[in-house]
């Protein structure tokens, strides 16, 4: 009898244990903290204007280059994967999950998020589908400028708006107080 009861919770914990298994999302990516994207992006513009052999041509992928290293050498990491970068058409810079670390985004490697210039606004924009987060900046160099301008001439063509996008409101921690459940123990007598 008590070796039945043994049994029949061993199988029962195999299944749900399966079960719970079986309904995790294995392709879901983690998401990155936006607020340090962006201070990673800043970062990557300042140290940007240094650049040899940039052009009206190649600046958005020049930068990207070194925003895609810059993503990945953040410490603590972003992410635990590799990140890549690509330019969009819309002109925003569209960092992806780089599986097999190929710089490209092959079938399969999820959007992580984007970043974007809002020049009515002044501020860059990162955004994934979760939240949106925001900060200002300030382009100052030539080549900025150029990066910027190339942005910019980019969302104008595709008609893309980054200046209707708003920072979605951080989530706050839980408080202690609903951490702790009903509060029935904290009352005294």
């Amino acid at each position: 009898m008590k070796l039945a009861k043994i049994g029949t919770f061993a199988a029962t914990t195999i299944i749900c244990s399966t079960v719970l298994l079986a309904g995790c999302d294995q392709t879901k990516s983690a998401t990155a903290d936006l607020d340090r994207v962006l201070g990673v992006a800043s970062d990557s513009m300042t140290k940007f204007e240094g650049t040899e052999d940039v052009n009206k041509d190649n600046v958005m992928e020049k930068f990207s280059s070194t925003y895609q290293s810059n993503l990945n050498s953040a410490q603590p990491p972003l992410l635990p994967g590799t990140i890549g970068v690509t330019p969009a058409k819309d002109g925003s810079l569209l960092s992806f999950e780089d599986k097999n670390n190929n710089n490209i985004q092959d079938e399969g490697e999820p959007d992580l998020f984007k970043l974007e210039v809002d020049s009515e606004n002044n501020r860059l924009v990162a955004s994934s589908q979760e939240e949106v987060r925001e900060s200002g900046f300030s382009g100052t160099g030539l080549l900025m400028g150029m990066l910027i301008g190339n942005m910019l001439s980019r969302q104008r063509a595709t008609g893309a708006n980054p200046a209707a996008k708003r920072a979605t409101p951080r989530k706050a921690a839980p408080s202690a107080k609903s951490r702790a459940g009903s509060g029935s123990h904290s009352r005294g007598k």
